[in-house]
């Protein structure tokens, strides 16, 4: 019979730790791939993986124990033969030994073997009951440990629900992974964000800005590692629209240094310094940048020539919301020929655009341009633009 504990050069008290421990080390020494053509060195790694086939499961490993003890105990029962050499006098030795012979007493052996089977059915016996009593143990604290986890699920669903969200996150990112049979508490530890960021949604569309305010705040505080960019729009906008325009522009400056919707961030930005502050200047110069990036980008896109292809259908509608403020801007500070630059940029690339041909027609009428002017304003009403005609025009 072969001894598993010694084909892993262990004792027969190994810890499992130890016959894992034994199995790999020995697994990489005598691997086949490590020793090409050499079968008895395959049939060394079959040996090995065998033995610990057998002493790494609980119940085979038992039965091996079990074989393994009454085998050493049968053995020492065991009467052994030992040869010897001849000698001069064995013929007188061997007369000597028919007179000693004693007969076995059959009584005595029967005896002895029903005490050594009685021995290892005990021992048997006591194992199994063992690992009974051992996996009964294990499946109740498994059992205890599913409902502790599935009450603390059921206390972070009640705090959620009623939008104490903090206590129902913090609670659920206790749980750091999930078993079998727990799905559902996976699905609502991994959609509570989504949750949270719908409820600010729903309020940003009712115009409770405030709450929208907390709730997005919160979204970031739960996950800072995470850009929500299109959360930081509407963030930024809750903050403008509640009256808390530094608020907003610091949001939108984080899209600056993150590099994400540079010129949109920055034409916010300007509109709010020209909204809010009335700082017209420092809006015409984040306008000036934005402007300058759209160029960059239209000549690394199309070329030198990027006038003659460009057209509404790839440029980003924060590009004509930048010109669309910047011809505004211009025509607030008097510029009257920049002011028409920008507006006809953006009547060449969105040719619908009816406040570009209004804007246009201020700038004229500034200039005394009041033919021009008309022109524009006609241009205007052809889009649809409902705004009144000046006198002049009529």
């Amino acid at each position: 019979m072969t001894n598993y504990y010694h084909v892993l050069g262990l004792s027969e008290d190994a810890t499992p730790t130890e016959i894992k421990a034994a199995f790999k080390r020995l697994a990489v020494k005598y691997h086949p791939d490590k020793h090409p053509g050499k079968p008895e060195m395959e049939e060394k790694f079959k040996e090995i993986n065998v033995a610990h086939q057998i002493l790494s499961d609980e119940y085979e490993k038992a039965r091996f124990d079990l074989k393994l003890k009454y085998r050493q105990f049968s053995g020492s029962h065991t009467r052994t033969s030992t040869y010897r050499p001849p000698n001069p006098n064995q013929w007188k030795n061997q007369a000597r030994r028919r007179y000693a012979y004693k007969p076995v007493d059959t009584k005595q052996n029967a005896i002895a073997t029903a005490y050594a089977f009685g021995i290892t059915f005990l021992i048997a016996l006591l194992v199994m009951t063992g690992v009974w009593m051992k996996q009964s143990y294990d499946d109740r604290k498994l059992e205890k440990l599913l409902a502790d986890r599935r009450s603390t699920y059921l206390e972070a669903k009640d705090h959620f629900e009623s939008g104490d969200f903090r206590s129902a996150f913090e609670i659920m990112t206790s749980l750091k992974f999930f078993r079998k049979g727990e799905r559902d508490m996976k699905i609502f530890k991994s959609t509570m964000l989504d949750q949270i960021v719908e409820k600010g949604n729903k309020s940003f569309r009712k115009g409770d800005y405030q709450a929208a305010i907390d709730l997005y705040t919160l979204v970031q505080e739960f996950a800072p590692h995470l850009p929500f960019y299109e959360l930081k729009q509407k963030l930024a906008e809750s903050y403008k629209r509640n009256n808390q325009p530094n608020k907003a522009i610091e949001v939108l400056k984080d899209f600056l240094i993150g590099e994400y919707e540079i010129i949109g961030s920055l034409v916010k930005i300007a509109e709010i310094q020209r909204d809010e502050f009335n700082n017209l200047e420092e809006a015409l110069d984040h306008l000036i940048i934005a402007h300058r990036l759209a160029i960059k980008r239209y000549k690394a896109i199309y070329g030198d020539g990027y006038a003659l292809v460009i057209n509404e259908k790839y440029v980003p509608k924060s590009h004509f919301y930048l010109y669309t403020n910047l011809a505004d801007l211009y025509l607030r500070l008097s510029d009257t020929e920049m002011a028409i630059k920008a507006a006809d940029w953006n009547k060449y690339v969105w040719p619908d655009s009816a406040i570009s041909y209004v804007t246009s027609a201020q700038a004229y009428a500034a200039i005394g341009d009041l033919n021009q002017a008309c022109i524009e304003y006609s241009g205007a009403r052809d889009r649809n633009w409902k705004g009144k005609t000046p006198s002049y025009c009529r």
